[in-house]
């Protein structure tokens, strides 16, 4: 894929990170795209819980147009902490509780003939432990008992999407723009493709470079489907870190860990599933993180909680994935089990 090594553009911007930093952060994002032949990156990093850099290289498609900081990506799986953080606030509104079953607030119909149906609360949802499949082959059907193990499931992400719908009268996507994008700055992020995204969003690439058309989603799923830049992510990373409009209790919640996540041979810190993140007890501190693949669309993003250092990124490309311990270490120097968890060699 010679055409995302010859031509990289980079858009830039440094808010307060040291000099010597911040020239360096895109001369060694630039080497990682031609390595990993990676047509973009838009990558964003904080400090001590205040964004500081934000850096978007490369090209969005082949007929030349360039990355910048509103550039928008497809960001699969990141969809899942969003909605979670959204999932907090209403528990903090007493709108629904989530030790209780979501049987008791709204009838699903794809899994209500199912006897499991009426244990799944949505603290096993956000847990990955529903017991549901990622995502179905046919009829919805689980795969485990509620709360038997971790499992992890887009399906049980929906199924709660569809009870705080129901439970609010609203779609995902005024819901979001509500709690979450419009409180915190996020104007360029949205659970389903908007027209003023249109000039300026992303195409994605196979691993050998073939360009594919982009899917302007118009019905919000909220384990997949949130669009958005690492820039306005890192501002909801700043608001999650802070407890900014969720109660300090909810915000331990999310950061404790409920289940281990299945072991892989080598890894020997641990990894477990919190709710809506991933949690990784490493040598360096606590960390929560969260990946995302919907192929030809990938990134990630870490956060060490004990010095507020997180760093997210997203990319165009099918080789997404392969650099991420080397995207991570640009940011934060830690110990990651979690991508050699994910094992996207």
């Amino acid at each position: 894929m010679k055409f995302c090594a010859t031509i990289v553009s980079v858009f830039w911007i440094s808010l307060g990170s040291s000099l010597a930093q911040s020239q360096a952060l895109p001369d060694a994002i630039t080497e990682i795209i031609k390595e990993a032949e990676i047509p973009g990156i838009s990558y964003t990093s904080l400090e001590a819980g205040k964004l500081t850099n934000s850096v978007a290289l490369g090209q969005a498609n082949k007929s030349g147009k360039l990355l910048d900081k509103e550039t928008v990506f497809s960001a699969a799986s990141l969809s899942k902490p969003i909605f979670a953080y959204l999932v907090m606030q209403l528990v903090d509104e007493g709108i629904l509780t989530l030790d209780a079953p979501l049987s008791s607030y709204y009838t699903y119909a794809d899994i209500e003939d199912e006897p499991h149906s009426k244990l799944v609360t949505a603290k096993m949802v956000l847990s990955h432990t529903s017991g549901l499949p990622n995502w179905r082959s046919g009829k919805l059907r689980f795969k485990y008992a509620p709360g038997e193990r971790f499992s992890y499931s887009g399906e049980g992400y929906v199924w709660l999407q569809r009870v705080v719908e129901h439970l609010k009268g609203r779609s995902l996507e005024e819901l979001a723009q509500e709690y979450v994008f419009v409180p915190l700055g996020m104007t360029r992020s949205s659970y389903v493709f908007l027209e003023e995204f249109e000039e300026n969003h992303s195409l994605s690439f196979k691993k050998d470079g073939k360009q594919q058309s982009k899917n302007k989603i118009q019905t919000g799923n909220a384990a997949a489907s949130l669009q958005t830049t690492s820039y306005d992510f890192g501002l909801f990373l700043e608001a999650l870190l802070a407890g900014r409009r969720i109660s300090p209790k909810l915000q331990e919640l999310m950061f404790s860990p409920f289940v281990p996540v299945e072991p892989k041979e080598g890894i020997k810190q641990e990894l477990y599933w919190g709710l809506g993140v991933g949690i990784q007890q490493t040598t360096a501190g606590k960390q929560i993180f969260q990946w995302g693949d919907n192929y030809t669309f990938r990134g990630f993003f870490a956060a060490n909680l004990e010095t507020g250092n997180p760093v997210v990124y997203l990319t165009n490309s099918e080789n997404g994935l392969k650099p991420v311990r080397e995207l991570v270490a640009l940011a934060l120097s830690d110990p990651q089990p979690a991508c050699d968890w994910l094992d996207y060699k």
